[in-house]
Protein backbone atom coordinates (compact mmCIF):
# COMPACT_ATOMS: atom_id res chain seq x y z
CA UNK A 1 0.00 0.00 0.00
CA UNK A 2 1.05 3.61 -0.61
CA UNK A 3 0.58 6.13 1.69
CA UNK A 4 0.47 10.02 0.97
CA UNK A 5 0.13 12.45 3.98
CA UNK A 6 0.29 16.16 2.47
CA UNK A 7 -0.05 19.45 4.51
CA UNK A 8 -1.03 22.41 2.96
CA UNK A 9 -1.54 26.06 4.18
CA UNK A 10 -4.15 28.31 2.94
CA UNK A 11 -3.91 31.78 2.57
CA UNK A 12 -5.58 34.24 5.27
CA UNK A 13 -8.71 34.66 5.11
CA UNK A 14 -8.96 31.65 2.69
CA UNK A 15 -9.50 28.37 5.07
CA UNK A 16 -13.14 28.30 4.15
CA UNK A 17 -12.25 27.83 0.50
CA UNK A 18 -9.77 25.54 0.83
CA UNK A 19 -12.12 23.29 2.51
CA UNK A 20 -15.03 23.62 0.27
CA UNK A 21 -12.57 22.83 -2.70
CA UNK A 22 -11.87 19.64 -0.59
CA UNK A 23 -15.01 18.53 0.23
CA UNK A 24 -16.07 18.68 -3.76
CA UNK A 25 -13.06 16.97 -4.84
CA UNK A 26 -12.87 13.92 -2.12
CA UNK A 27 -15.87 11.88 -2.83
CA UNK A 28 -14.43 12.03 -6.80
CA UNK A 29 -10.96 10.15 -5.75
CA UNK A 30 -12.74 7.74 -3.82
CA UNK A 31 -14.14 6.82 -6.64
CA UNK A 32 -10.80 6.62 -8.64
CA UNK A 33 -9.50 3.01 -8.81
CA UNK A 34 -7.37 1.49 -6.38
CA UNK A 35 -8.20 4.74 -3.98
CA UNK A 36 -8.60 2.72 -0.30
CA UNK A 37 -8.71 6.45 1.80
CA UNK A 38 -8.84 9.74 1.38
CA UNK A 39 -9.41 12.11 4.36
CA UNK A 40 -8.99 15.65 4.56
CA UNK A 41 -8.05 17.15 8.27
CA UNK A 42 -8.07 20.87 8.97
CA UNK A 43 -6.21 21.61 12.35
CA UNK A 44 -8.28 23.46 15.40
CA UNK A 45 -5.85 25.75 16.60
CA UNK A 46 -4.39 26.99 12.99
CA UNK A 47 -7.44 26.59 10.88
CA UNK A 48 -5.48 27.62 7.24
CA UNK A 49 -3.56 24.67 7.80
CA UNK A 50 -4.69 21.24 6.51
CA UNK A 51 -3.15 17.85 6.39
CA UNK A 52 -4.69 15.56 3.99
CA UNK A 53 -4.09 11.04 4.23
CA UNK A 54 -4.28 9.30 1.66
CA UNK A 55 -4.35 5.33 0.78
CA UNK A 56 -3.91 3.85 -2.53
CA UNK A 57 -3.39 0.28 -3.87
CA UNK A 58 0.11 0.83 -5.82
CA UNK A 59 2.11 3.49 -6.67
CA UNK A 60 0.19 3.58 -10.35
CA UNK A 61 -3.25 3.89 -8.40
CA UNK A 62 -1.53 6.99 -6.88
CA UNK A 63 -0.33 8.10 -10.48
CA UNK A 64 -3.84 7.60 -11.46
CA UNK A 65 -5.12 9.95 -8.86
CA UNK A 66 -2.82 12.54 -10.47
CA UNK A 67 -3.62 12.86 -13.72
CA UNK A 68 -7.46 12.84 -13.32
CA UNK A 69 -9.17 15.50 -15.11
CA UNK A 70 -11.01 16.03 -11.49
CA UNK A 71 -7.50 16.63 -9.87
CA UNK A 72 -6.57 19.07 -12.32
CA UNK A 73 -9.21 21.04 -11.81
CA UNK A 74 -8.83 20.99 -8.34
CA UNK A 75 -5.44 21.93 -8.50
CA UNK A 76 -6.54 24.92 -10.66
CA UNK A 77 -9.05 25.76 -8.34
CA UNK A 78 -6.79 25.93 -5.28
CA UNK A 79 -3.08 28.07 -6.95
CA UNK A 80 -4.64 31.01 -5.79
CA UNK A 81 -5.61 30.20 -2.23
CA UNK A 82 -2.36 28.23 -0.98
CA UNK A 83 -0.17 29.93 1.18
CA UNK A 84 3.42 28.48 -0.27
CA UNK A 85 3.67 24.57 -1.93
CA UNK A 86 2.34 21.51 -0.13
CA UNK A 87 4.45 19.73 1.70
CA UNK A 88 3.93 15.98 0.60
CA UNK A 89 5.32 12.62 1.68
CA UNK A 90 5.10 9.20 -0.20
CA UNK A 91 5.44 6.64 2.25
CA UNK A 92 4.95 2.69 1.92
CA UNK A 93 2.45 0.77 4.56
CA UNK A 94 4.70 -1.25 6.74
CA UNK A 95 1.93 -2.66 9.00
Amino acid sequence: MIVVAAKLKAVEGKGDELEQEFRKLAPKVLKDPGTISYVIHRSVNSPNDFLVYEKYESMDALKLHGSTEHFKEFSKAIASLLDGRPEVGVYNELA
